[in-house]
Formats: structure tokens, sequence, C-alpha cells
């Protein structure tokens, strides 16, 4: 039996990160902390056929280890039917993807599905005068949550309680990073049903 995440209270202070997150409009990318980290590419789609970014670049002649910049739709200007494919997604990783991502997350951490998570929506996404919308609950409910939200995005930065591991899908972005040990993240960039890849942090690729 899984259930939405619920509600946080508006003085919880969601493992000490609750002032970051408010001034992090698009999402909070942490600056250290984290033994590893990489990026899942939002999925890109031909018809039925599933295509990895560098597969779509290719047909340019790029490659993405030679873009420096975030990783947005940017990375596909010029390249030569690229608005006939459906995908990625800006902001929000696909339902599949995200299942995947919560079996490592699960398999990295001693309490598994029982991992008790944070989460926070970005600020942009906040209405006019109201407030940021965060959460707390099980890893294990993180689907459940997905499939239980009637507006357009996950939230955009969620983590483990204990520190272990933080997710960020910025709301500018086409990919979500994610931070945690070297096995965890060894384990993202070798699954075949992810399009994994080490990138330059969103501060790094800005130059902050």
């Amino acid at each position: 039996m899984t259930t939405p995440w619920t509600r946080a209270a508006e003085d919880e202070p969601l493992d000490g990160l609750r002032a970051a997150l408010a001034e992090a409009d698009c999402g909070y990318e942490p600056e250290g902390g984290y033994e590893a980290r990489c990026w899942i590419l939002h999925t890109v789609h031909d018809g039925p056929a599933r295509l990895r970014w560098d597969e779509v670049l290719g047909r340019a002649g790029r490659r993405l280890a030679d873009w420096p910049g975030t990783l947005s739709y940017l990375v596909f200007e010029g390249v030569e039917g690229v608005d006939e494919l459906e995908g990625p997604d800006p902001a929000e990783l696909d339902r599949a993807c995200l299942a995947r991502l919560v079996e490592h997350l699960v398999r990295s951490g001693p309490q598994g599905p029982d991992t008790p998570c944070g989460a926070a929506q970005a600020v942009v996404a906040t209405p006019s005068g109201g407030q940021q919308a965060m959460w707390r609950g099980r890893l294990g409910d993180a689907l459940a949550h997905h499939d239980a939200t009637p507006e357009f995005r996950f939230p955009a930065t969620w983590w483990a309680a204990d520190g272990r591991w933080l997710v960020l899908t910025d709301w500018d972005l086409s990919a979500t990073e994610v931070f945690g040990d070297a096995t965890l993240i060894a384990g993202l960039l070798a699954d075949p049903e992810l399009d994994a890849v080490r990138h330059p942090s969103i501060a790094e690729s800005l130059g902050a």
C-alpha cells in the first residue's frame, strides 16, 4: 500500500534545507557534501523508439560531451528534424525514468523504500502570494506522489532525510541531477534503461 507524500508544516526545518530551498528559484543545487553526481537526461522519442541525446546530436555531427552549457533545449539547436521528435520534457523526469531512479535510490540505503524523504517544488512554480509547496514521505511512495499530483511537475528538489542523496530537476532544464555516493552514481551511469552522463553542474556551466 503506497500513499502520496504529505505537506510539510510551515515551521518544518526540512533537514536544514528550508532556507536554501526558499532562495533557489528553480530548484536547489548543493555546492558540495556529496561524493559524486551525474545527470539523467530526459527522454527523447522518435515515434516508439527511445533515442539517447548523443544519437540525436549525431545527426549534426555533434556530441553532448562537447556542449559546455546547461542541459536544456538549447543543446539541440540547429539539429535537423529535432522539431519532429517528442521530448525531452522540461523540468520533469518521465515516469519510467523516475521509477528506475527510485529503484537505485532504494538499493542505496539501509532503509530501502522506507527511507524518509523531503521534497520541495521550485519557487517559480509557487502562485503569487502562495506558500512554497513542500512535502514529507517515504521513498517508496515517490511514484504514488507523482501519480497523485494534479498539476504538472514532480517536486523540483527531493532528498533523503539522512543526507545520503539529493535529486534536482531544475525548472529551466531538461535533465535531472543526482547527488550521492560513488556506488549510487556508478549504478545510474551503467544502467542501460537510463541516459545518464557526467556533465558540469549548473554552477560550473554558468561560471558561478
